[in-house]
């Protein structure tokens, strides 16, 4: 059967050294946010809001911003002036335009950089068979002879600029490179560098683009170590690439590019651009810095990053988009949610014992990308105890025991089955006082008053006043405490079943004057299991409303 796609020629690289690279240098970084990401916006971004993103990657630390398409609209043509002539460009970042090797289009972008004080000019012409042959109708000679005649008037355009001690330099695309002859590519590389002939200490910028993604990841770095070792101006010139996401491989092929040695990336944040979009720079660098590379990109506040982009934009971060969807961090399995919760309990230990930060499914440390650990577990019919038991120690300062977590984890995902949604932390808490803390019926506690036996002081005489099903008793027993005290007198009563105290646990809210102890109660009635819970200031108190707030539950089920 014939093929539906056409093959891609395939790419000789004999010598393959780039698999077992690493890279531990950062590249040089390009945002292209505000020409490639900004042309594919179905509403592109207004003078006012470009402004606004153009400081946002300044303040995030790009020293390379391409800022627009000045030859193509008069909007990019009064951005660029905008930016040289209120002098908004910072003495440390260079801008670059872009531009097709055609004389009219060079000479509106030379005027749109006049008095710029550091920029690039980025020259561009497809290279393919494709485009040459059946888009534009030229064959390579005539392609070879385009770009060089158009980067001698870009030289020839911007020699004044230069010898006023401006620096404009030159950055050179042969368009879908990886749809390109590559001989072909190096070819034209070397003529336009050639034509160029940087000053001592320059170098030509060569993008060769991934236009269209139709190579996997390998293939994009082989072409990139074969072009590099056949590059005869390969101290004169700055190996880039540019990828876009059409495969949904940009990531990986651009690190992959990096390993081969290239030295300079260009995309924008969270992959804005043409169809499915350019190289995510925000996922890329933050790879990087996982691996331990310096990048000097800031992305400590990456939640306030995500929100200027979506509103400038008015387009949404997928909530699974890697970094900075809202729920990247976001645990709703029990499973995931318990593993979590014991490793955040751990984590100095765990950063003691892996060198590093290594938690069970949270990737990075959310808190270097300005993200707060209260909201990466949420809860639904999914969810388990470990998850339930985080989400009530984050918000609340409550910890359960894992019986307690148990008997909780069931009427959460009960009522959540029921409610057929996520649950937020404000509905937990609220089942969790239902639950627990709000049981006063069918027993009702009035008074409780343990003292020492004058004659044995470690022994406690309990008198309990107390409601059962409307009626009202008033007894006394002793205990080993006041606890115990508690249960025998209950066990005077002839309305209460019997039952067994089989566990307690209790904490504190907090170490402030204002901490309230917790206390949990597990009782055995029936060979069945039921759990209570008691807050309040004193901790003897909390632990008698513990053992009522079961005893409801008991008397409850048993009605």
């Amino acid at each position: 059967m014939k093929p539906r796609y056409a093959a891609m020629k395939e790419i000789k690289n004999e010598n393959r050294e780039w698999p077992s690279k690493k890279i531990e240098v950062s590249p040089q970084w390009c945002a292209v946010d505000l020409r490639d990401g900004n042309q594919a916006l179905p509403n592109p971004m207004t003078p006012e809001q470009k402004l606004e993103y153009f400081k946002l990657l300044v303040d995030i630390g790009f020293k390379q911003i391409e800022v627009g398409f000045p030859s193509a609209s008069e909007d990019d043509f009064r951005f660029c002036r905008d930016l040289i002539e209120k002098k908004i460009i910072p003495d440390d970042v260079t801008i670059s335009v872009l531009v097709p090797s055609r004389k009219h289009l060079i000479e509106r972008t030379i005027e749109a950089l006049k008095g710029a004080p550091r920029a690039v000019i980025h020259q561009y012409i497809a290279t393919s068979d494709l485009h040459m042959n059946h888009v534009f109708g030229m064959t390579r000679g005539d392609v070879l002879k385009m770009a060089v005649e158009g980067c001698a008037l870009i030289k020839q355009g911007v020699q004044s600029i230069r010898d006023a001690g401006n620096y404009i330099g030159l950055e050179f695309s042969p368009e879908e490179f990886t749809d390109t002859d590559l001989d072909f590519a190096i070819e034209i590389c070397d003529a336009v560098v050639n034509e160029w002939n940087p000053d001592a200490g320059e170098k030509v910028i060569l993008n060769l683009p991934m236009t269209v993604e139709r190579r996997l990841p390998n293939e994009y770095a082989d072409m990139i170590e074969v072009f590099m070792r056949n590059n005869k101006n390969a101290d004169r010139t700055i190996v880039s690439v540019h990828a876009h996401n059409d495969m949904g491989c940009a990531v990986a092929a651009s690190t992959l590019t990096l390993m081969a040695g290239a030295q300079r990336v260009e995309g924008t944040l969270f992959g804005h651009g043409e169809r499915t979009g350019n190289l995510d720079l925000v996922t890329i660098a933050l790879n990087l810095e996982y691996l331990g590379v310096d990048t000097g990109l800031d992305f400590s506040n990456l939640d306030g990053i995500s929100s200027i982009v979506e509103r400038v934009t008015d387009m949404p971060i997928h909530a699974r988009h890697p970094y900075s969807g809202q729920l990247v961090f976001t645990a709703f399995s029990g499973s995931h949610q318990d593993a979590i919760n014991k490793g955040f309990n751990k984590r100095n230990e765990l950063i003691d014992s892996f060198g590093g930060w290594k938690i069970p499914y949270l990737h990075v440390d959310p808190n270097a990308l300005g993200r707060s650990f209260e909201k990466f577990i949420r809860i639904n019919s999914q969810s388990g105890k470990g998850g339930i038991a985080f989400v009530l120690k984050s918000n609340y300062n409550i910890e359960m025991p894992k019986w307690g977590q148990i008997d909780f984890a069931r009427i959460v995902q009960h009522y959540a089955d029921t409610e057929a949604r996520e649950l937020t932390a404000e509905e937990l808490w609220d089942l969790f006082q239902t639950t627990y803390l709000e049981k006063s019926m069918p027993v009702k506690l009035n008074n409780y008053w343990p003292r020492p036996d004058d004659a044995n002081p470690r022994i406690i005489n309990g008198e309990l006043d107390v409601t059962v099903a409307g009626k009202n008793y008033r007894v006394t027993s002793q205990g080993n405490g006041p606890i115990s005290a508690l249960v025998s007198s209950l066990r005077e009563i002839p309305d209460v079943p019997e039952f067994v105290l089989d566990d307690y646990y209790e904490d504190s809210t907090g170490h402030s004057a204002d901490a309230r102890a917790v206390c949990f109660m597990k009782l055995i009635c029936d060979s069945q299991i039921y759990v209570g819970a008691g807050v309040d200031p004193n901790v003897n108190q909390a632990a008698v409303d513990a053992v009522f707030s079961a005893l409801n539950r008991v008397m409850s089920h048993n009605e």
